[in-house]
């Protein structure tokens, strides 16, 4: 893999190996809440110790109830009344996680159906004044960080992020990003293929299988542009397909060069303010989108075809917009 497969570039991954049967229903687990009951040092270490798992993956522990700087931080922060304002909004926010909980459900039920072996990871929440990061993501465990997606209107946000990626902060974008993080153990890819095509491509093909497993999930939420965003895309792209054939950018392999039109931008200053950042990624959609469209046998051979350049050449994609758009 040669880029993170992240929808917001904040996501951490974790991919191992694993394989089973799926289950019926995605519970989610709330083991703030016992720690936010907890009111001396003791109960914090017991949590610490029931909760091993999440407590090393979402605070990078191995000494669980050992770790007396991390039982003291966490024993202030579940006491502190300002970040009890901010749990409370979370509650308030999420209430009894049904949606988040059919749609994981859905995704996790569509994946086993298409890839047997899959086996669907635990779901956690966590409430920690954002000491740990927005979402922790593997093949056997996903931890979402509820204090950063409690939405505009909590007390708190987080800092230090500009506005096209605060905004995304809001829980009707946790379920897709889930899902396209776990599309990256089943894309396969040449690692000798180095170019911004390939890259392009992976993103694709990513996008593809989230919107194949949650085919409800508005684009928009999937990609993170806004409405607006995919309309003026959509209408320009045959500007922006030039820009990238007459600057000769598809089999570009420099990673500054690639990153301009990869990484996450307020806009892709290089063809104009009407292209949003990362637009490369929304072409890789684009070329894979036309290459998967009514094509048998699915999405698995789609998943397992790692040639780049054979799926942009067969898609056909020529920068035109689609009849229905």
């Amino acid at each position: 893999m040669k880029i993170s497969p992240v929808v917001f570039c904040l996501v951490s991954i974790l991919i191992f190996n694993s394989c089973s049967k799926t289950e019926e229903l995605v519970t989610i687990e709330r083991p703030e809440q016992e720690l936010f009951a907890s009111r001396k040092p003791e109960d914090v270490r017991q949590w610490l110790d029931k909760y091993k798992a999440i407590a090393q993956a979402y605070f990078g522990t191995t000494r669980f109830g050992q770790d007396s700087a991390l039982v003291n931080e966490l024993l202030k922060r579940v006491n502190d009344k300002e970040l009890d304002v901010l749990y409370k909004q979370v509650n308030a926010e999420f209430g009894t996680f049904g949606d988040i909980q059919n749609l994981l459900s859905e995704a996790f039920n569509r994946i086993h159906e298409n890839f047997p072996d899959f086996k669907p990871p635990k779901v956690a929440t966590m409430v920690s004044g954002f000491m740990g990061p927005d979402l922790i993501i593997s093949d056997t465990l996903v931890v979402i960080g509820l204090d950063y997606f409690a939405g505009p209107k909590a007390k708190y946000r987080p800092k230090g992020l500009p506005a096209y990626i605060l905004r995304r902060y809001q829980k009707e974008f946790i379920a897709p990003a889930i899902v396209f993080a776990l599309s990256d153990r089943f894309n396969k890819t040449n690692q000798q293929d180095q170019t911004l095509l390939a890259d392009m491509v992976y993103y694709g093909k990513g996008y593809v299988f989230t919107k194949a497993m949650l085919p409800q999930t508005p684009d928009s939420l999937i990609i993170g542009y806004t409405d607006q965003q995919l309309t003026q895309t959509n209408n320009v792209q045959e500007d922006i397909w030039a820009y990238f054939i007459d600057a000769k950018l598809l089999y570009e392999v420099s990673p500054p060069v690639k990153n301009r039109y990869l990484t996450e931008r307020p806009f892709t200053a290089e063809i104009g303010t009407r292209s949003p950042g990362a637009i490369g990624r929304w072409l890789g959609w684009r070329i894979v989108g036309k290459y998967y469209d009514g094509k048998e046998p699915g999405i698995k051979a789609l998943m397992d075809n790692d040639n780049a350049r054979q799926i942009f050449e067969q898609s056909g994609y020529k920068g035109f917009k689609d009849d229905n758009e």
